[in-house]
């Protein structure tokens, strides 16, 4: 979406939604999008329990970085991260995200 001098201008309609993907881009808004869509979709990718006690955080080098409270529910995380993966790359895409790591920190997300 960026403005190019010197380039002929394309005269023709832009859907919404490559404007939008461009306009991400442009911005480098694109990982925080995905972070709250996935912090919304959390508890269909991990169930009820487990989604109150960790939380995703970050994407890093194609990494995704989850919260979690405590080192027993990051045990019992890491058992299940090849079905999250393969959760995650069934709706991002194949090459959206390599890893899930697992960081224990003190909660501060917990749901009312």
């Amino acid at each position: 979406m960026k403005f190019r001098f010197g380039e002929n201008r394309k005269k023709k309609i832009i859907s919404f939604s490559n404007l939008v993907s461009d306009l991400m881009d442009d911005l480098e808004i694109k990982d925080s999008f995905i972070i709250e869509e996935l912090k919304s979709k959390w508890s269909s990718y991990v169930g009820n329990i487990l989604s109150t006690h960790s939380i995703p955080e970050r994407i890093f080098n194609k990494n995704l970085f989850i919260n979690v409270d405590h080192s027993v529910y990051a045990g019992e995380l890491s058992i299940h991260t090849g079905e999250i993966l393969k959760k995650i790359k069934r709706d991002y895409g194949e090459n959206f995200i390599k890893a899930v790591k697992f960081e224990v920190k003190k909660s501060r997300w917990r749901k009312s």
